[in-house]
């Protein structure tokens, strides 16, 4: 599962790095539905506006505790949880590559009824949404039996 995101992550990067030497490119790949081109984003999630220095930070802290989440994740054999994380991660730090490289988010996913977004972004969506999906349906309820250790 880990190739899985590497190259996801990878696959990220050089398409990010191809719309930055090739700012004017565009393509329809379904008309009015879906093109590609170069989409600066300075904000966060969505294009939200907000100081520069604030994202950097915020980023660090982020991924610095998702990372200590990961590891207990990986040490409780919780595959789904560290696939989810490892997925979060790996699109977090796409984009603040792109921030201290760029100093902005490069976008390039456009669906013009929703918003312009790149592949990290996809990877943090669907980390995100196998969280919520694992918490509502495959977390073990644990029982405190009385009169015995808690489990």
């Amino acid at each position: 599962m880990s190739a899985v995101v590497l190259v996801l992550f990878a696959v990220d990067r050089i398409i990010k790095l191809w719309f930055t030497k090739n700012p004017g490119y565009t393509r329809d790949f379904i008309v009015g539905f879906l093109s590609f081109h170069q989409e600066k984003n300075y904000g966060i999630a969505f294009g939200l506006p907000v100081n520069q220095i604030f994202i950097l930070v915020l980023n660090f802290l982020i991924i610095a505790i998702l990372v200590s989440i990961l590891l207990r994740a990986y040490s409780r054999a919780d595959l789904l949880a560290f696939f989810s994380l490892s997925l979060i991660i790996a699109g977090a730090f796409s984009n603040l590559f792109d921030r201290r490289q760029f100093g902005f988010v490069v976008d390039y996913i456009d669906v013009p009824f929703f918003t312009v977004f790149n592949l990290a972004d996809i990877m943090i969506s669907i980390g995100v949404g196998l969280i919520i999906v694992q918490e509502l349906f495959f977390k073990k309820v644990k029982i405190k039996k009385i009169g015995s250790p808690s489990v």
